[in-house]
């Protein structure tokens, strides 16, 4: 099991799921340096051959709250702001075409090689879906608490995760209904 949040339908929409809390006054920042960045990437199978830096980690941020802003543009119908489309296309810039490789167990994209290329390939992918037909397909989760985006082709979804937030919003559920401010029942 990875040490970082995943399971929202694609590696760009695990990323906006890095920083926790965006919605409270308590955030907590999962890339909080270039080795946990460097983790990130190799959890989503995107390490890159050269270093990650200071500079990558700052890229990363920014990108991932363009790409955030951008997405909740798009679920709205709203125009993206020019800032966040410009930061996009600066690390699309980044991009470079994918190498393929053979493996004992088939065909394998190459690493790519900085943590820039890495990122362009994660902002490619945003891009494809942001501007094509899985826009439908994203969804908010149903928590107003959380910002997780997640991608949902079956419609079934109402969550990022089942167990985090579909649980909490159950349990307030089950507290308005039954008029409880804690887990606990009352008693006459």
């Amino acid at each position: 099991m990875s040490e970082f949040r995943s399971g929202n339908g694609a590696a760009w929409l695990d990323l906006l799921t890095t920083l926790a809390g965006r919605y409270r006054a308590v955030q907590t920042d999962d890339l909080a340096d270039p080795a946990r960045l460097r983790a990130w990437l190799h959890a989503n199978g995107l390490e890159p051959t050269g270093a990650v830096t200071d500079d990558d980690l700052d890229l990363v941020r920014r990108t991932r709250e363009a790409l955030h802003s951008t997405t909740l543009a798009a679920l709205d119908g709203r125009r993206p702001a020019a800032g966040d489309v410009r930061t996009l296309q600066a690390v699309l810039d980044h991009d470079a075409p994918l190498q393929a490789r053979s493996t004992a167990t088939g065909l394998a994209v190459s690493p790519p090689r900085t943590a820039r290329e890495a990122l362009a390939r994660l902002v490619r992918d945003a891009v494809s879906t942001l501007a094509g037909d899985d826009l439908a397909h994203l969804h908010r989760c149903g928590d107003e608490t959380c910002s997780s985006i997640y991608l949902d082709r079956t419609g079934r979804r109402r969550w990022c995760s089942d167990l985090s937030c579909g649980n909490r919003a159950r349990v307030r559920a089950h507290r308005a209904r039954t008029g409880s401010s804690s887990g606990k029942s009352r008693r006459p």
